[in-house]
């Protein structure tokens, strides 16, 4: 396990994902700065085309003037145009050629040679040939627009092929950390998301372990391995602590055992002492009566301690479907002689027909002795009554409520009755588990437990427990039936 964490580590898959988009950074930069590099020269050599395309038309403005006598001296600036024209044209050739052919190049040449010797010749002839001007200036102005255009459209091409270029990659790049993240950190995101989920659930004292398939194990495989051995642990302690508070409860009430079993055991010996006195002297019916009274006795004694055996037992749980009548009816007869040594009256009005709930029987008895032995403590005087009473709720739940005539549990005080170790009994009296451990069965069945008490008037605690699943749908044909 820790070889397999070692070599696939989030640390090491970051860092490998750090390395990949630093590589095509890299490769991306040096390429974006050729790119702007280009672009740059070409928008200097469109200047420089724009310049020349300025000065062919200057060229032509004097031109004009000079046809229709415009002006007195037209000629020198003619001369001078014509000299920038051709250090443009010296500059720009391999620019020109790019955009142009050899041979229209050459055919530009002509007629710029051309254009010139008819204008140096005339410094000393006054004879002028108009048309060939003309014609040779219009194809000057026609091939300098035609290189403006084409560079435009060069320029124009370039823009767009950096455009395409920056989007596929960018795409390409965004599709990569896209398919990243779902290959690699989702994942992760998702299982530490479920760690969060389990965590808060502990702290709501519910503990389920969590499940993990990830096919490479990390550091979230460890955690998730180390939290479902602590939440297995915890699980484990809160079983023992279950059962040790059980065993407490024994205790608790252990002289109502005592005189129960007290009672069988007296008449059991009465019954021996009579028949060995008076073996003799007794009838056949009446030595069967005695012995039959022996065995009635015996039985009862024997009842007494399969009770209790039965509920200190420390079963697998099991979850049944259960008649909560029977269940308050066995924790009753625990608590029985407990009950009436402190003259506590108890009466269960839950009917027979109620939906059967899923339960673990030992489980419910621990919960319903905990609440009986708890209103027994608070009413030490005696004369007090406790009493259940059980009807459906919605959301098909089972509600039970377990009433006493106590003092009652000050509004101060009611808020931390759940809390393990809080009790308000004097030091040796109570751990303050009992109601702990009643919240935390309660809430394993899929149920929840709730408290009402006034102060001088009594305590109510309501136990809500999911009905079994045929019961729900019986329960629902039912509902139908009487709106039929």
């Amino acid at each position: 396990m820790e070889r397999l964490v070692g070599r696939h580590t989030i640390r090491r898959r970051l860092i490998f994902i750090t390395i990949l988009f630093m590589v095509f950074g890299g490769l991306l930069l040096p390429d974006y700065s050729w790119q702007i590099f280009s672009l740059k020269k070409k928008l200097m050599a469109l200047e420089q085309f724009h310049s020349f395309l300025d000065d062919v038309l200057e060229l032509r403005r004097y031109e004009k003037n000079f046809l229709f006598g415009i002006g007195t001296d037209n000629v020198s600036p003619i001369l001078v145009f014509l000299s920038k024209i051709q250090s443009h044209i010296a500059i720009l050739e391999d620019d020109i050629l790019e955009v142009t052919d050899r041979q229209e190049y050459d055919n530009f040449l002509g007629t710029f040679y051309q254009y010139k010797e008819i204008f140096r010749k005339y410094s000393y002839s006054a004879e002028i040939d108009s048309l060939g001007i003309r014609e040779s200036g219009r194809d000057m102005v026609e091939f300098a627009e035609k290189l403006v255009k084409r560079k435009h459209d060069r320029l124009h091409s370039s823009l767009e092929l950096l455009f395409y270029r920056f989007v596929s990659i960018t795409g390409t790049l965004f599709f990569t950390l896209i398919l990243i993240f779902q290959l690699q950190v989702r994942n992760v995101l998702k299982r530490i998301a479920f760690v969060q989920k389990a965590t808060r659930d502990v702290a709501n004292d519910k503990f389920t372990p969590i499940a993990d398939n990830a096919k490479i194990q990390d550091e979230i495989s460890v955690l998730i391995i180390n939290f479902n051995k602590m939440v297995a642990e915890i699980d484990a302690r809160k079983e023992q602590l279950v059962q040790s508070r059980k065993l407490a409860a024994i205790g608790t009430f252990s002289s109502g055992i005592a005189h129960e079993l007290n009672n069988p055991l007296n008449n059991i010996s009465l019954s021996a002492d009579t028949l060995m006195e008076e073996y003799g002297a007794l009838s056949e019916t009446e030595t069967k009566e005695i012995i039959a009274d022996i065995i009635s006795q015996t039985e009862r004694a024997s009842g007494v301690v399969k009770n209790l055996l039965d509920f200190s037992r420390d079963k697998a749980p099991s979850s049944v479907p259960l008649r909560i009548k029977d269940v308050v009816e066995a924790s009753h007869k625990l608590i029985a002689n407990q009950l009436m040594i402190n003259a506590i009256w108890f009466e269960n009005y839950i009917h027979e027909d109620l939906p059967l709930v899923m339960g673990d029987m030992q489980k419910l008895q621990q919960v319903f002795i905990n609440l009986f032995v708890n209103s027994i403590q608070a009413m030490p005087q005696g004369g007090g009554l406790i009493y259940l009473n059980a009807r459906l709720a919605p959301n098909n739940l089972l509600k039970i409520n377990v009433i006493d005539t106590g003092p009652g549990i000050p509004p101060e005080i009611i808020g931390h009755i759940f809390d393990p170790f809080y009790t308000t009994k004097e030091v040796g009296a109570g751990t303050g588990l009992g109601l702990s451990i009643v919240y935390g069965i309660i809430k394993k069945h899929g149920g929840y437990v709730e408290v009402k008490s006034e102060v001088n008037i009594g305590t109510k605690f309501t136990i809500y427990l999911p009905i079994a699943a045929n019961q729900e749908k019986q329960q629902g044909n039912q509902d139908e039936s009487r709106h039929n």
